[in-house]
């Protein structure tokens, strides 16, 4: 090895990873870049690129990566442009899309199936493109439930008691990026039927809440670029980080029991064990105007055996009172009695009983309403 050889390599080694940066060509027209360059972030891959100064002045710009297009791109009839590379990570099809979306609905299920139920049979998925999804953000009126800009549901209550969820996902996205937006859509469906009205929650921690499942549900599929998509995230204001580290110290159980009976209206920074700090109340859905309990008198607030102390509502509003926690039909939780707790799951709701599955049980159960 000669002494100029040496000398290269020591440089390439002092300046590390900008050595390699200088190195390359630009991305977009594969030439060596001149006296003037941009280092640009691949809004994609996270990765830094090195483009030279008249790639810098094409006007297309990739949807995904962020970077100038200049040869073999795919234009959308939305406007939408995409770059060779990032096409082929994109699903174009409608129909591929809303198979997707189903096949997401399965993997929370498996996900989640201990400690929520989604909406399911009252849910309906629709693929827009951009042009409508901005045609709706800007419409005079519109109440935006949501601040995603890949998704968005309007929840509704129809024939006065039953919700709808019209959930509409932006098409042509990767696939990962599509089961994490249907993902958070879907948390946002289960929230408008298992909030209480009077639970008062910021629009941030609501935000963070549904990020949080698309996060997990990222992590359960080893997608890291999603992960990393979602915790870079600025719209939840921090609550998305705040979530996450929640989830890994109390469990996502203690979570949604904040959602619903927490005293807070966000997760606080300095002290993330007040997700612990719950209130426990009837749950009221909005989709019922008037919601009177009929409630058997119980001889003490815990009773020592699980125990049916109401019945309310009508059709898909109708709830039961099992000691200390109100569950809608398929719905699970955690019930107190005694000294210990039971982790049930509401099976059928009847005139004057309830079926239940306990975890760990061989078989289900029946609880009668007792007669005051």
């Amino acid at each position: 090895m000669n002494s100029g050889h040496l000398v290269v390599i020591l440089i390439l080694f002092m300046l590390g990873p900008r050595a390699i940066l200088v190195a390359q060509k630009c991305p977009i027209c594969d030439s060596a870049p001149g006296a003037e360059q941009y280092r640009v972030r691949d809004q994609f891959s996270g990765e830094e690129k090195l483009i030279c100064g008249q790639c810098m002045l094409l006007k297309e710009r990739c949807f995904l990566c962020g970077l100038p297009v200049k040869n073999g791109l795919t234009r959308l009839r939305d406007g939408r442009v995409f770059c060779a590379r990032d096409v082929n990570d994109v699903v174009l099809s409608d129909d591929d899309a809303k198979s997707i979306c189903s096949g997401t609905k399965n993997e929370l299920a498996r996900i989640f199936s201990r400690f929520v139920t989604f909406p399911d049979t009252n849910v309906v998925i629709t693929m827009v493109d951009r042009v409508h999804m901005d045609g709706l953000f800007e419409s005079a009126g519109f109440d935006r439930q949501c601040p995603s800009v890949f998704g968005y549901v309007k929840s509704r209550i129809v024939e006065g008691e039953k919700w709808e969820h019209p959930i509409s996902i932006l098409n042509a996205v990767p696939k990962a990026r599509l089961m994490a937006t249907c993902a958070h859509e879907l948390a946002h469906c289960w929230l408008k039927e298992n909030l209480s009205p009077d639970r008062d929650l910021d629009r941030d921690a609501i935000e963070g809440f549904c990020e949080l499942v698309a996060y997990k549900l990222m992590d359960e599929l080893n997608e890291e670029r999603g992960k990393k998509f979602i915790k870079s995230n600025l719209y939840t204001r921090g609550q998305i980080q705040l979530f996450i580290e929640a989830d890994n110290q109390y469990g996502f159980y203690s979570i949604t029991e904040w959602m619903k009976y927490g005293v807070d209206h966000r997760l606080q920074e300095e002290d993330l064990d007040r997700v612990r700090k719950t209130e426990p109340r009837l749950r009221q859905p909005a989709a019922t105007a008037v919601n009177v309990w009929s409630v058997a008198q119980a001889p003490a607030l815990v009773p020592d055996t699980l125990t049916l102390l109401g019945l309310s509502g009508s059709g898909a509003n109708c709830m039961v009172l099992i000691n200390d926690r109100s569950f809608h039909l398929n719905e699970s939780g955690k019930v107190r009695y005694a000294n210990t707790n039971a982790w049930v799951r509401c099976i059928e709701i009847r005139d004057d009983s309830v079926v239940i599955q306990v975890e760990g049980a061989p078989e289900r159960q029946e609880l009668f309403l007792k007669a005051n």
